[in-house]
């Protein structure tokens, strides 16, 4: 099987393949898993999916075998004034399809963030993954592009407050 992928921003047309490989976000494949083939997306995911790709602090990208989408990662830029005005890049929804992990795509898409947030000059990039990825590998992956895991990280869920 090849597995030496293109890596590229997704496009305004794009939206079906990165939801395709954001439904493989479970850590290992569930039991009775099947591919999906992905149904037409919301209106909704198309409205939010017209902003993200609008937004110019925002990049999705798009990792193909061939054909085939097989990764996605989120990259944002947060401009700000600290640092001597130097943003702060994030990275969010790391995904890649089960039957393609541990190839080398997740790296390949890092190397990627890493050279655009280095060419936005970010003073320095981020992300949050979730414990329960300590032992999948992903915490792994994140070490060897060279992130430290040298912050505690914290999250509140909006749905579940209220204002």
């Amino acid at each position: 099987m090849e597995t030496q992928p293109t890596i590229r921003a997704a496009t305004p047309t794009d939206l079906a393949a990165v939801l395709g490989v954001l439904a493989e976000n479970e850590s290992t494949m569930p039991d009775g898993w099947m591919p999906l083939v992905w149904p037409r997306p919301t209106d909704k995911q198309s409205s939010m999916w017209d902003r993200v790709i609008r937004s110019p602090d925002v990049t999705v990208y798009l990792a193909k075998v061939g054909d085939e989408a097989v990764g996605t990662a989120c990259l944002s830029v947060l401009p700000n004034v600290t640092y001597d005005c130097r943003p702060t890049a994030f990275i969010e929804a790391v995904v890649i399809k089960y039957r393609y992990r541990r190839r080398g795509i997740g790296r390949a898409i890092l190397d990627r963030i890493l050279t655009d947030a280095y060419a936005a000059g970010c003073y320095k990039i981020q992300l949050l993954t979730h414990k329960r990825h300590a032992t999948d590998g992903a915490h792994d992956l994140y070490r060897s592009a060279g992130f430290v895991d040298e912050a505690e990280g914290f999250r509140l869920y909006l749905h579940d407050v209220q204002p």
